[in-house]
């Protein structure tokens, strides 16, 4: 406290000496006078919070209707301690400000001056140190009268971190008059400095990104008489497109740079087509040695020459005499690498356990047509590809779509919803109930004799085509992963070119089976058999429906699945109705009842399925294993006391995925054998405490243990004793701490 009061002290001795200093005209001096009663109204009183003392300075003395007016966040952070950028990296969180403001002020973004490349173990953080400066401007109406004073406030939340990471908060305030002229404050220079720092937009240097599928290839040309060549050039990204910590490549020939950046595993939220950073330079960038950041704002280029605007820049060897740039784009999955990906893991996606049960009745397709004419049997396998494919296409549509909207979504993600469940699951069961003898699909007027040619007719080849995409979409094949992760970040139409290698590779082993039909020869010979298989492969439906109803269950409740079955059951009764009395034998009034009553009970048993799917979805509690290899669970104290009652050693691990320790323990820590085998071994329980949304109950838990901030680990023993871990930890640390003696 001592310390706080004597730093706030000597700040505000500084400003009245400023104020000392100035000349005031006769003819003001009745409002000099009045402002020297408020002397401290150049900066907010100082808020001291953990590791770092925070104000709200302006760059003068006074506002200025009708112009713009700067003011500005200082922090000063103690030795050893950073916060953050506007893309604070791998890890941490950018400051915010809340503003409140009286009527005519309105207040602009955060400025944000460069920032410093901070390593941790091998995580980058893009933060700040020591003195930092966030200016934000201010728009004044003509209207503020002259002469008042007003009031700005601001809440300021940020993030330190040093070993531990720590959330901030602070109310500042600062009271300015609004006169004619005011004069430059004692912050003026520190403004000035901060805007040297500032990324620039200068019209000289021309930039150029390509997407290289795993990397973007970002390319500057200075203007004549400027050699980027032999300096430390650092990329900051500002949208989240680059990954911070992997390997860059940087090549830099006279006046042209190329630095190869590695592609984030995280869409930006910001505008998909743009590619935003700044390229920060130890020597600065302009002839006038003023600027250290340059602004990155380009859209993509189509190609690897960057629409070939390089071409016929001298004395470069990066360019050829084409004009093309020749530059290393370093290693990535070029798009026809993607290409053979998507269509090896359409191949393999065949052998899915959630794709093979529908996939084996177009086998039984296959033997049904092992006798028929070669060119009917290739015109089968064509409409079945053409259901692949429209399939295919209509849901990566809606994907890309969805993605484009904002939406995070990936493969599967109509799978999602409940009513997409129960309707599946209702076409599997009517499916597999044909597969029975129930009742059979496309009868005709032209006797029962057609019922095996429209079995094997081409609306059943397109429908199983359709349905087999379906139930496809939950599985993820070898190789398949590979090209659908790379499919966001393309072109929309490099997208649906993927999608469509992915459908022709599924649809590829049936396609081969129909343009060669010499192969059919290896398939059985249809016979009596068949019938008998046919019902047998009935069952792998039922299973995809158990399958279905489970998955449905979890997202609305046992209520709802109980709901998604019974409905299923009526619409049994639907086709046993339709089956019975709807045959072609039966009297034409009879197959009219049949029809319309089993029309009915179809409503009936929707209906109730769209009931169900309606119920309010449940939390599921579903703790995966980690990279780490330890089993956690969600912690709560109910839990923590459970497990010590029944006699147990609770191991609980506070985090955040804004924590850059955090991360490093459980690399460097939680991921050694030695420690899982122990925690295994001795029935440790260990739990996660997210602390990434503020938490109370994890707040007071920690207050209990003197801590504000994550990480923080604690042991829980059964006999009610506590040990805290320090931050960093390691696995012998982890191990020690077990030992009650030590």
């Amino acid at each position: 406290m001592k310390v706080e009061k004597l730093w706030e002290i000597n700040a505000l001795g500084r400003l009245s000496h400023s104020y000392s200093m100035k000349f005031i005209p006769p003819i003001f001096f009745t409002c000099a006078f009045f402002l020297t009663l408020v002397p401290f109204g150049l900066q907010s009183e100082a808020v001291r919070t953990n590791h770092a003392v925070l104000e709200l300075v302006s760059e003068r003395t006074g506002l200025v209707p009708g112009k713009t007016n700067t003011v500005g966040i200082r922090f000063e952070l103690e030795e050893g301690w950073h916060t953050y950028w506007a893309n604070p990296g791998e890890v941490g969180l950018a400051t915010e400000i809340t503003w409140k403001l009286p009527p005519g002020i309105e207040a602009g973004e955060i400025q944000w001056p460069a920032p410093l490349w901070i390593e941790y173990f091998d995580l980058v953080s893009y933060a700040y140190e020591g003195e930092v400066l966030l200016p934000v401007d201010l728009e004044v109406d003509e209207s503020l009268a002259m002469g008042q004073s007003v009031d700005l406030a601001a809440e300021v939340n940020f993030l330190v971190c040093e070993e531990a990471c720590i959330p901030g908060s602070a109310n500042l305030e600062l009271t300015l008059p609004v006169g004619v002229d005011p004069q430059p404050s004692s912050w003026k220079s520190a403004f000035d400095a901060t805007r040297n720092r500032l990324p620039q937009t200068l019209p000289d240097y021309r930039l150029g990104v390509v997407d290289n599928g795993e990397s973007f290839a970002l390319t500057v040309i200075a203007p004549e008489g400027i050699r980027l060549e032999g300096r430390k050039i650092t990329y900051f990204s500002l949208d989240g497109w680059v990954a911070a910590s992997e390997p860059r490549t940087s090549l830099a020939e006279g006046r042209i740079l190329t630095q190869v950046l590695p592609k984030s595993a995280f869409e930006p939220e910001s505008d998909r087509n743009r590619f935003r950073g700044i390229l920060v330079s130890e020597v600065p960038w302009d002839s006038r040695n003023r600027y250290p950041s340059l602004a990155v704002d380009a859209p993509f280029s189509d190609d690897l020459t960057v629409s070939g605007w390089v071409a016929g820049i001298e004395g470069s060897a990066m360019v050829d005499p084409t004009g093309s740039a020749v530059a290393a784009v370093g290693p990535a999955i070029g798009f026809s690498t993607t290409l053979w990906f998507a269509f090896v893991g359409g191949m393999l996606l065949n052998l899915m356990p959630c794709v093979f049960p529908v996939l084996s009745i177009k086998v039984l397709g296959f033997v049904q047509q092992a006798g028929e004419e070669a060119s009917k049997v290739k015109r089968h396998g064509l409409v079945f590809t053409l259901g692949v494919l429209l399939s295919f296409w209509l849901l990566a549509g809606l994907l890309l779509i969805l993605r484009a909207a904002g939406e995070e979504i990936g493969w599967g993600f109509q799978l999602q919803s409940p009513g997409f469940v129960a309707v599946l699951a209702s076409v599997l069961f009517l499916f597999g109930l044909n597969l029975s003898g129930v009742f059979e699909l496309g009868e005709s007027l032209t006797g029962a004799g057609s019922q095996l040619q429209a079995k094997s007719g081409y609306s059943g080849s397109f429908f199983s085509g359709v349905l087999a995409t379906l139930v496809a979409t939950p599985c993820t094949a070898p190789l398949m992963g590979t090209a659908l992760g790379t499919v966001i970040f393309m072109p929309a139409y490099q997208s649906m070119l993927v999608f469509t290698s992915l459908a022709l590779g599924m649809a590829f082993p049936y396609l081969l089976l129909s343009f060669f039909p010499a192969l059919l020869k290896y398939l059985p010979r249809p016979g009596a058999w068949m019938e008998s298989f046919k019902k047998g492969l009935a069952f792998l439906l039922y299973a995809s429906v158990v399958w279905l109803a489970w998955v449905f269950g979890k997202q609305v409740g046992v209520t709802g699945m109980a709901g998604l079955l019974l409905g299923i059951l009526i619409m049994g009764a639907a086709a046993w109705i339709r089956g019975n009395w709807g045959a072609f034998h039966q009297p034409k009034t009879a197959r009219r009842w049949a029809s319309s009553i089993a029309l009915l009970f179809l409503v009936a048993g929707g209906y109730l399925q769209y009931l169900s799917a309606q119920l309010a979805p449940i939390e599921v509690e579903a703790v995966a294993k980690d990279t780490s290899g330890i089993d956690w669970g969600s912690y709560s104290p109910a839990a923590v006391d459970g497990a010590l009652k029944e006699g147990k050693t609770v191991f609980v691990d506070f985090t955040a995925i804004w924590c850059l320790t955090c991360l490093v323990n459980k690399k460097v820590a939680f991921s050694s054998d030695e420690v899982v085998r122990f925690f295994s071994d001795n029935s440790i329980v260990p739990l996660k405490g997210d602390w990434t949304k503020r938490d109370p109950v994890i707040t007071r838990e920690l207050q209990k243990f003197g801590r504000n901030g994550v990480p923080t680990n604690v042991i829980y023993w059964p006999d009610g004793s506590t040990r805290l871990l320090p931050e960093v930890l390691t696995p012998g640390i982890v191990l020690d701490a077990f030992n009650k003696d030590a």
